[in-house]
């Protein structure tokens, strides 16, 4: 497996509100785990609420992986941890002044084995390129997003709709949250990418695939997708994690 990560603040914003995680702490099940958190909120609150929650998420698995060591619960304590996260954000936004209302998307992939294990909220995305096929396995949690689904938008209207950047779930926000989860296969020379909004605003899918497809190391397919997007405007942080599966684990 080759993984490869960046966050950058982009052309337009003066502090980086993304955060990513690519594990170097853990062993077992979760030693293939992956996080992007996008922070929201006044002041430094999107940079404190990114870091937060992907710090709050690292804690829980840590304590939990013991319990963990069947297949069936790594799903249990990823959404456990994501849970743990809301928590902590939301007991610090009502808790102490200038934090109100901060919070964080978060895309969460662990990999164990032939399986992907992803829990989701708000709008970054987890792609999968298999077999010169790209698709979007996370649904953005977003305003614009819902309009899609009721029909009232196209997904292309929704690119470039004047409030793309609502979204509908974080975590913090809310006391209680709703998790989207996914388990799937993988195959060898899958590629993932976990990634902001920062980069999907600013570069169109089939762009994506076209960086991704191209005959390049991942290091640098990654570095060509911020680039790009950073040349396309940058208008807001823009993280992205590149894994390749090159065997089973």
């Amino acid at each position: 497996m080759q993984v490869y990560g960046k966050s950058i603040v982009g052309n337009h914003r003066k502090n980086n509100e993304d955060a990513i995680f690519i594990n170097k702490e853990l062993e077992g099940v979760f030693k293939n785990l992956f996080i992007v958190a996008d922070g929201m909120g006044g002041h430094n609150a999107g940079e404190i609420a990114s870091m937060l929650a992907i710090n709050s998420f690292v804690e829980y698995v840590k304590t939990h992986s013991d319990s963990s060591s069947l297949e069936q619960d790594i799903l249990d304590v990823m959404v456990g941890a994501i849970q743990y996260a809301n928590n902590v954000i939301y007991e610090k936004a009502s808790s102490e002044e200038g934090f109100n209302g901060m919070g964080t998307t978060m895309d969460a992939l662990c990999i164990y084995k032939n399986k992907m294990y992803i829990t989701h909220i708000g709008d970054s995305r987890v792609y999968l390129l298999r077999n010169h096929n790209l698709s979007q396995l996370t649904k953005d949690h977003s305003y614009v997003m819902e309009l899609v689904k009721l029909g009232k938008l196209t997904e292309e209207e929704a690119m470039v709709h004047p409030k793309k950047n609502i979204i509908t779930r974080a975590v913090g926000i809310e006391k209680l949250i709703e998790i989207d989860t996914i388990i799937n296969n993988i195959e060898n020379n899958d590629q993932l990418l976990l990634c902001s909004d920062g980069l999907t605003n600013m570069i169109s899918n089939s762009d994506i695939k076209n960086i991704l497809e191209c005959n390049l190391s991942i290091s640098e397919k990654m570095d060509l997708l911020i680039n790009t997007a950073n040349q396309n405007g940058g208008m807001d942080n823009i993280s992205v994690i590149l894994v390749k599966q090159e065997d089973t684990l």
